[in-house]
């Protein structure tokens, strides 16, 4: 756990020590934090970009938890655990400006789950909610990306030997020129696309046909755009550390730190 949280570390910070003007934040759902939940629990999009999750699937119930915050400048996750089904989804992604571009976008998410079973196997984080569209999800084999109905991102069913109970992991999909490669704690898996997705309605704990839902805990989910050509560890730091960049300033402490215990 501590070994896959100092590589994302310094995956973050050698990505924030070059610009990030190239990365833009495009929404940003912090999952838990004060203001960050609307009515029935609803996800808020603090990027300004109004990307807000507009409806629930059977959401009301579910609360927020402290316990073991793993994401870098989090407090709070969101717990969709042991309270039935729940999920968002929302209309805003596409339907309004601005809207997302088809390329040079990438979007990820910190989860955890206390167990993969089919009790909690589900898609944690989507970009929309129809056939072709981009999922990161829990499978069968493990922590999993797709293309919906239509082809894996990586290995199928997901990557054996990702998944560990109660312990937290960062996913994410990058799409740059064209090619999709997925992510877990920054590590690029085996197995890209070539397809185009299909960006219309994003979901989190639940998958577009409703009937699938992750249960376990989420927490701070981005969507970033980014300039043709731009790195993957400016992109992948600007997924998993949030700005201003109060939570670099104590990880410069702590890798220091970690430096001279060694």
């Amino acid at each position: 756990m501590m070994k896959t949280y100092y590589h994302l570390l310094a995956i973050s910070l050698l990505g924030m020590a070059s610009s990030h003007a190239a990365v833009t934040l495009y929404a940003e759902y912090h999952l838990g934090e004060t203001g960050s939940l609307g009515a029935s629990n609803r996800p808020l999009d603090s990027s300004g970009n109004g990307k807000n999750m507009a409806n629930e699937i059977s959401g009301a119930t579910t609360s927020t938890g402290t316990a073991g915050v793993s994401a870098p400048g989090s407090t709070h996750y969101l717990d969709t655990s042991g309270t039935g089904n729940q999920g968002w989804y929302s209309n805003t992604l596409y339907s309004s400006a601005p809207t997302l571009v088809l390329d040079n976008f990438a979007f990820g998410i910190y989860v955890r789950a206390a167990a993969n079973t089919a009790a909690t196997r589900g898609d944690v984080f989507t970009i929309g909610g129809s056939n072709g569209s981009f999922k990161l999800s829990l499978g069968s084999n493990g922590w999993a990306a797709s293309v919906h109905e239509l082809a894996w991102i990586g290995s199928s069913n997901g990557t054996v030997g990702s998944f560990t109970a109660n312990q937290w992991a960062h996913l994410a999909l990058i799409r740059s020129g064209g090619t999709t490669t997925f992510y877990i704690n920054g590590i690029a898996q085996a197995g890209t696309t070539a397809l185009t997705p299909v960006i219309n309605t994003p979901h989190l704990s639940v998958d577009p046909n409703g009937t699938a839902y992750f249960d376990g805990h989420l927490d701070e989910a981005r969507v970033v755009t980014f300039t043709s050509g731009e790195s993957t560890a400016n992109i992948l730091s600007t997924l998993t550390i949030p700005e201003p960049s109060s939570a670099l300033l104590g990880g410069l402490g702590m890798l220091a730190l970690l430096r001279r215990r060694r």
